[in-house]
């Protein structure tokens, strides 16, 4: 006798929502050891974190401030996941859409506002757009494995702009490695006064429904998910597996770099090599938790922009180090998709035919 594992014949959504949840209270259980670990309360933790993520207007304007990119980029993954194409390099669209942005902003100032605003957001998508097409047409055109050369060009464009902002792009009689500050007319407006949340949320939500309808709504989408599902079988009903690659990584690289255009113009103004905390690769996460879904990726952002702006007060009130954050997102993914691995497959005893 041996023990397989096999693929359910039958998938039980409500065993699956289940799992989410059943991993998500074991991901809490040991993320509380890690806390009790630094020496630090439980409760008094837990309750930081909350408070300083939802406790006021303040600090749920800041969670989804802190959201916001996050939504961005989970929305870039699953449209390429959808296609079953691995694009890792949101990072670097990320980066290629906020270098039009600024560009944008800082040559065609002297626009109208409302058209401005618009020619940095297509700004940031069409370089979005380029740097997510190249590894999509190397894909189609000689089979390149996409996740390399994703994350090659990752590398690329963060090497090329420290160039640029370490010579022709560094703000003059400054040190520091970033451009001058953008003005003011350029500058995404606020939407909610006396908060940082800018109008850059609001275009997060707009490509979640964008995403939704592509995916869902629309002959492109099913081509999309048909490829991702089986690709054999969709070549046969004659969709061209080359023409999706290029579109899916196109449209990904377009929201990815429309999240750094949403980022230098609604938030920091000015461009510099920090102003991604790994929103790219977290994009990842984001996806994955989300279950490629529209919907569970916004409920997934919103949960890690929760965990890292509470995260702040739970140091200052607990003591308990920010960088415990990033171990309970990795927790989380870890026992979330284990939790997804079980729901879906079985493990079944079979005799050994001799």
């Amino acid at each position: 006798m041996r023990y397989k594992l096999e693929k359910r014949p039958v998938q039980n959504p409500w065993l699956q929502t289940l799992a989410v949840f059943i991993g998500l209270a074991a991901a809490l259980g040991v993320s509380c050891l890690l806390i009790i670990s630094a020496g630090a309360n439980v409760g008094e933790a837990l309750t930081a974190i909350f408070n300083g993520s939802f406790g006021d207007w303040d600090a749920l304007a800041e969670t989804l401030v802190q959201a916001t990119p996050l939504i961005f980029c989970g929305m870039a993954i699953v449209i390429a996941f959808r296609a079953r194409v691995w694009n890792i390099g949101a990072e670097g669209q990320f980066f290629a859409g906020a270098m039009v942005a600024i560009l944008v902003a800082m040559n065609l100032s002297f626009l109208p506002r409302p058209l401005l605003i618009f020619a940095i957001i297509l700004g940031a998508m069409v370089g979005g757009a380029i740097w997510g097409g190249i590894p999509g047409f190397l894909k189609a055109r000689f089979n390149a494995n996409e996740i390399i050369t994703t994350v090659m060009m990752n590398y690329i464009i963060m090497f090329f702009l420290s160039y640029l902002l370490s010579s022709v792009w560094r703000e003059p009689g400054h040190f520091f490695l970033q451009t001058a500050r953008i003005p003011g007319a350029a500058q995404l407006p606020v939407v909610a006064s006396g908060t940082r949340l800018h109008f850059g949320f609001i275009l997060s939500l707009i490509s979640g429904l964008f995403a939704y309808l592509l995916l869902w709504k629309t002959p492109l989408g099913y081509e999309i998910r048909a490829v991702g599902i089986n690709p054999v079988a969709a070549q046969y009903k004659g969709i061209s597996i080359k023409k999706i690659t290029i579109l899916t990584m196109i449209i990904s690289g377009a929201i990815a770099g429309l999240a750094g255009g949403s980022e230098v113009t609604g938030l920091h103004f000015r461009l510099r090599l920090d102003i991604s905390t790994g929103y790219g690769y977290t994009g990842i996460i984001i996806a994955l938790l989300g279950r490629l879904h529209p919907v569970g990726v916004i409920i997934a952002a919103i949960f890690f922009g929760a965990l890292v702006n509470g995260s702040t007060s739970m140091q200052i009130i607990t003591g308990v180090p920010v960088a415990l954050v990033y171990c309970v997102e990795a927790i989380v993914l870890i026992f979330v998709l284990s939790a997804d691995i079980i729901s879906r497959y079985r493990i079944r005893r079979v005799r050994d035919v001799k």
